[in-house]
């Protein structure tokens, strides 16, 4: 699914999707210190100059047509370049969160990380049927 997402979004938006390493796996790392060492690893991947969205259970939630209209605010004050971040395992450093321009929740409920990648894809990808019209959204 995440694959059909991506590339159904990419007719209407360029869109890249960058994979950190898992350090749990790689590292042997767990808790702070795991969260701290994804800290580092995403602070070094993220872009300068781009509108920064962390996703977090405690973070804002939308619908998706709030989620459409967040684009087209961003769209018109001149936002080029959008980075969406997912944490790992554990969530995300408190450190690496002071970096986000905004905190998102796809709701209250636990995810896999695989299914939020999904779930956000495809919120994504209705947020701009929905800005252009197409009749997915219904």
């Amino acid at each position: 699914m995440l694959a059909d997402y991506r590339e159904r979004l990419r007719r209407l938006v360029a869109c890249s999707i960058v994979e950190l390493p898992d350090l749990s796996k790689r590292r042997g790392l767990q808790g702070v210190e795991l969260k701290a060492a994804e800290a580092r690893e995403i602070t070094q991947s993220l872009c300068a100059g781009s509108r920064k969205v962390f996703l977090d259970e405690r973070g804002r939630q939308m619908s998706s047509a709030g989620f459409a209209s967040w684009f087209e605010s961003e769209r018109n004050r001149g936002t080029r370049e959008i980075e969406f971040v997912l944490g790992g395992p554990e969530g995300l450093d408190s450190g690496v969160l002071e970096l986000a321009d905004m905190v998102l929740s796809l709701g209250e409920m636990t995810w896999t990380h695989e299914m939020c990648r999904v779930l956000l894809l495809e919120q994504i990808y209705r947020a701009h049927c929905i800005l252009r019209n197409i009749p997915y959204h219904k």
